[in-house]
Parts: C-alpha cells; structure tokens; sequence
C-alpha cells in the first residue's frame, strides 16, 4: 500500500502576509494568471516556496485572497451607511471616489483572466458588484423621490455604472494621452450621469 498523502494544516494569515499578499497583486496585471505556478509566485512575492505553503495550497487561494483583500478596503461602499445623506450627488460622487481607490492597479487583462479561468473568484466580484449596483439604485431612487433628480431610466443607469466600474475605471490608461487621472475621469463621469439626473435651470 503507498503513503497516504498528509494534509498539511495551514496558517491562520497574518497581518503581515495580508501585506505581501496585497503587494503581488499590481505584479499579477500583465501576468498569465491560469499559467503561473507556485513556485513563480513565491518569486514574485519575495518568499519562499515552504512560506507561501505554510499559508496556502494553490495558487487560486492566493487570487482569490487577494481580490477578497482589495474588496474588504472598500466594503463601506456596500453597507447601508454608504448612502446615508441628504445630498445624493454627494453621496454618489463619494462612492465613486472611494470603487477609484479600491481599483486603482486593477487591470481589465486581469479581471478577464480571473472570470476565465477562476469562475469561483469572479462570483465573489460579480457579487460585490451586485452590491454596489444596488446601492447606486438606491441612491437614484432617492434622489427622484426627494425631486433633488429628475426621473430617468434606472436600469439604463445602472448598466452604464456596470461599464463604467468594470471596465473604464480599469483602463484608466486609454485617456492617458489626455492628461487625465483616475479621479479626473471619475469626475468627468460624474458630470456626465448629473447630466442625465439634474433638472435644467
């Protein structure tokens, strides 16, 4: 009879790991995410191959750790208190600034990947989305029931919020050749959905 195979016990993550974890993440842009191994990994992140074991035993735990990282720093945007307020331009604006932070690094090369080949990891992205999405609808009914916005198409808003978040705040860099920073874009779009939801002077 062969060995039977031992299933190492892993450590609780520290405060310390969640760092280089967190750290890896802007190297993991332009990477081939299904391709790496462990091994390439551990050289990216500085650590060694038994360090990295110790706290994880695939390569998918490492992704889906550090997306769940980069979402935890912007959970607020998808609690109840994120849309508290009275002035709901002013909310929106204050989420859209805070998905910008959380994004900035993140790559449409590396959310494709992860939706292609780790469905598991995307779920946890498209749920938090989902979140978001329903906090925003909360905001525009807010707004149109207040009278501080006029009545649009909801659900036309909230796909265009979709695109926006998922693939132009990750692809800051086509405005580049514009000068245009993150937060400039973010305030651009801004103007643009106000555009829609302001009544005229």
């Amino acid at each position: 009879m062969g060995r039977k195979a031992l299933v190492r016990e892993r450590k609780e993550l520290t405060e310390k790991a969640k760092i280089w974890v967190r750290e890896v993440v802007p190297l993991l842009q332009d990477q081939e995410l299904d391709k790496l191994t462990l091994d390439e990994l551990a050289f990216l992140m500085g650590k060694s191959k038994s360090t990295i074991y110790s706290y994880f035993s695939t390569k998918d735990e490492i992704y889906q750790t550090a997306v769940q990282l980069y979402l935890s720093d912007i959970a607020f945007i998808i609690s109840p208190e994120a849309i508290e307020g009275e002035n709901m331009e002013q909310v929106l604006h204050g989420m859209l600034m805070k998905i910008g932070e959380g994004l900035a690094g993140i790559s449409i090369h590396f959310l494709d990947q992860i939706q292609e080949f780790f469905p598991e990891i995307w779920s946890i992205i498209e749920g938090f989305n989902d979140r978001v999405l329903a906090n925003f609808e909360a905001i525009y009914r807010k707004g149109m029931n207040s009278g501080e916005f006029k009545e649009f198409n909801v659900k036309l808003l909230l796909t265009l919020d979709r695109h926006f978040v998922m693939s132009i705040m990750t692809d800051a860099r086509q405005f580049q050749d514009q000068n245009l920073s993150l937060p400039d874009l973010i305030k651009e779009y801004l103007e643009l959905r106000m555009s829609a939801l302001r009544f005229k002077e």
